[in-house]
Parts: C-alpha cells; structure tokens; sequence
C-alpha cells in the first residue's frame, strides 16, 4: 500500500486493535509486578514483626539487651502494625493481582482477534468491526475499575532501581507488537 491510499477499515482496527494489545500487555505487567511488590512488602513486615517480638520475650525472659529496647521494640512494631492496618499491601496485593490476570484475558482475547477474527476473509467489515469495538468497550470498563499503579512500588522500581528498569520491565518491544498480531509467526515460517 502507497502512502497516498487511504487505510482500509481492516487496516485501521488493526493499526487500533495493535495499540490497545500493547497497552493492555503494558498494564498487566506493571499490575504483576506492583502485586509481586506488595506481597514481597506484606512478607517483609511480616519478618520485620516476627523478629521484633523474638526480642521483646528475649528481652523479657533473659534481659540481655538494653533497657531502651524494651521500648523501642514495642515502638516499631506499633508504626508497623500501624502502617500495615492503613496501607493493607496484602489487600492491595490481590487486587492488583486480580486486575492483571482480567487485563491478560482480555489481552490473550484482543491477540487471538488480531491473529484469527481480523485475518478471516469469511468475516464482514461490520462484524469485525463490532468484535472491535466490544473488546475496546471491555477495556475502556476495565481500565476504571483499575487500581492505580503510581504509588509506593512504582516509586521504589523507578528512583531505587532506574528508570531504565521500569520501562524495561513494563514496556513492550518491536518484537512483542510483530508476536501479538502474529507476524514474527509467519516470518519464521517463511
């Protein structure tokens, strides 16, 4: 196809359809890994306490640390328990994990559209186009009811880890799009 002729219909959802598999490829992996942070953190504070009251009945039965620990321990644990009845990572864990296996459905449905439904010369434009724009609605729905991700992990992968880390562990590559629509497919069999 020229640069002077218009783009078919079927050219244009693909063109769309390739867009809205990638940013759904997108939003599942940044809901995995902000559900793996969350639940790495729940552990972690989980350690934390754990440690923190080992001490305390230590502390209690032999008195073999000072005596200002008898304070600070029961101190920390508070700000903990604390932290974690308010940020409730287990909680947040979940939903994100939830959200990114609702976001990987939709995207393995939105892949086999581009690779089986958009191809078949048996389907009409219209109904195509219809399958389209069903999926879109679906992912319009879900984005909303998304948890956001810019929080506590996002800032810990970006300013601890780079920014080079997070877009590598969250974006997709040239290679990924030609995977989606089936393209890498059929140029390995050629």
């Amino acid at each position: 196809m020229s640069d002077h002729e218009p783009a078919s219909v079927r050219d244009r959802i693909e063109r769309s359809a390739l867009i809205k598999a990638d940013s759904l490829n997108h939003t599942y992996n940044q809901h995995f890994l902000a559900a793996n942070f969350y639940r790495w953190l729940n552990r972690f504070l989980d350690t934390v306490l754990f440690a923190a009251s080992l001490l305390l009945v230590s502390q209690a039965l032999w008195t073999v640390w000072p005596a200002w620990t008898t304070f600070a321990i029961p101190g920390v644990m508070a700000i903990i328990t604390g932290y974690r009845r308010a940020a409730k990572p287990d909680q947040r864990s979940e939903r994100f994990r939830k959200s990114a296996n609702r976001h990987h459905a939709l995207f393995d449905e939105l892949r086999d559209f581009l690779m089986v439904r958009l191809p078949d010369g048996s389907c009409s434009d219209d109904e195509v186009q219809d399958r389209f724009d069903e999926l879109a609605e679906r992912r319009r729905e879900l984005n909303m009811d998304s948890p956001d991700a810019s929080s506590l992990w996002y800032y810990w992968i970006k300013y601890v880890r780079g920014e080079e880390k997070l877009l590598e562990q969250i974006s997709t590559t040239k290679e990924m799009r030609e995977a989606i629509t089936g393209k890498a497919f059929e140029a390995a069999k050629d």
